[in-house]
């Protein structure tokens, strides 16, 4: 068993060399007496009791005293001192970031009595004078996000205008962070996870790993007038915190669904219809699930008996999303379908303009008999060309495509070519078009 127990602690503690250092916060504020002259000397401790976490030091010359890298949560600060009644000051909630000031007042008294005060210290920000905005625990879990995408929060801060490209409704190398604070570049913005850097240094436009909002327990963005420890840009500085283990068990399994049956149809979509009823729709199935879980990490009767040392949280989801595109594409007309290019021919009396615009030289009549099976299957899923616009017309597509070759027309010079569309995948049977 010890073996067992020595080789679970060089496993923790290697993993905890690649770990990032947590966004914390700090404590700081004056011990006096009740004339209002300062203590030093005085013993404050800091402790979280749900993590089992404590701090304990000693107030200065000037009865000052500072906590420095506080992990987020609510805490309870203890001071006492020689002739002087102890203070308990609980329910100190701290975010992401913060600075938060707590003046500690003792009374001439024994250090066996104690006095409690279950009272939130204040939240007006003293201590620095940056600017900045707290997006809570409460408002990630019960705004509804499109694509559950923690950057669409962002725009709630005074100052986040989105650029026209922003999308939050996808992440990964589809996603991308296009936010301007104050009229700063999108580019010159830190977006930090856990005190470790998350922005794409090579593109600066989307992240290294996005967090699924169950496991975020808040963020800080910071705008203006922040503080040397937040160099590297010039931009805003967001700074994530993500999820702790505590003292007991907890997790979720989620699962959340977007279809397309209650979704509007795309307006280009219906005005490409000419005038046909129920124009089909772009195709989107998005789902994402996933979970989370976290405690102690401990060994009954050997290690951690008391689940206040090691803690872990650990999170993992998926996300599939089938969501059709719809684009507005050269479409072939009436007698194009049929092999017949003579459309293009600026001699024959079928000429057209519109259709020869930007078609290679004249064709002579194709061969139908040569058409490819992908040919006929573009054809009976394109939209037949309206009188408005004889050679467009809405295709709905979906994203994944390859090159395929259709069929080989005959100029009427010496010179053959080939003719190259992208096709859909036989799958996706759901390809429809207005």
């Amino acid at each position: 068993m010890r073996k067992v127990v020595n080789f679970i602690f060089i496993a923790l503690f290697c993993a905890c060399l690649t770990v990032w250092a947590q966004d914390t916060a700090q404590i700081v504020g004056t011990v006096t007496d009740a004339s209002g002259a300062v203590i030093p000397g005085a013993k404050v401790t800091v402790t979280d009791p749900q993590r089992g976490y404590t701090r304990e030091l000693t107030t200065n010359s000037a009865g000052a005293y500072v906590v420095s890298a506080v992990p987020i949560g609510t805490y309870n600060v203890t001071a006492e001192a020689t002739g002087f009644q102890k203070l308990v000051q609980s329910g100190i909630t701290l975010s992401v970031g913060q600075i938060q000031r707590v003046d500690v007042s003792l009374k001439v008294g024994q250090v066996t009595q104690e006095v409690t005060v279950a009272a939130n210290a204040p939240v007006v920000q003293t201590e620095t004078a940056a600017i900045s905005d707290v997006i809570t625990g409460t408002q990630i879990s019960n705004l509804n996000l499109n694509g559950r995408n923690f950057v669409t929060l962002a725009l709630l801060v005074p100052g986040a205008a989105p650029t026209n490209d922003l999308n939050t409704s996808t992440v990964g190398v589809y996603g991308n962070n296009s936010i301007s604070f104050n009229g700063g570049r999108t580019q010159y913005n830190n977006w930090e996870i856990d005190g470790g850097n998350n922005t794409d240094e090579g593109s600066a436009g989307t992240f290294n790993t996005y967090p699924n909002l169950d496991t975020i327990a808040e963020f800080r963005i910071s705008t203006s007038n922040y503080g040397a420890d937040m160099g590297k840009h010039a931009g805003a500085t967001i700074e994530v915190a993500t999820k702790s283990g505590t003292r007991t068990f907890h997790g979720d399994a989620f699962e959340y669904a977007r279809r397309d049956w209650m979704d509007a149809n795309p307006f280009f979509v219906n005005r490409g219809a000419q005038g046909v009823d129920n124009a089909p729709k772009a195709p989107l199935s998005q789902h994402e699930y996933g979970y989370t879980i976290g405690g102690p990490v401990y060994i009954p009767g050997h290690y951690n008996t008391d689940k206040s040392k090691i803690f872990f949280y650990w999170s993992e989801d998926w996300r599939k999303i089938l969501q059709g595109q719809t684009i507005s594409s050269g479409v072939p007309s009436v007698r194009q379908r049929n092999g017949d290019f003579s459309e293009c021919d600026s001699a024959s009396p079928n000429f057209n303009s519109v259709v020869a615009s930007g078609s290679p030289p004249p064709l002579r009549r194709a061969k139908t008999r040569r058409r490819s099976p992908t040919t006929a299957f573009v054809l009976r899923r394109a939209s037949s060309p309206g009188p408005s616009a004889p050679v467009t017309a809405p295709v709905i597509a979906l994203p994944v495509t390859v090159a395929s070759t259709v069929d080989e027309c005959e100029p009427s010079g010496s010179r053959s070519s080939r003719v190259i569309v992208t096709r859909w995948p036989a799958r996706c049977a759901s390809v429809t078009a207005a």
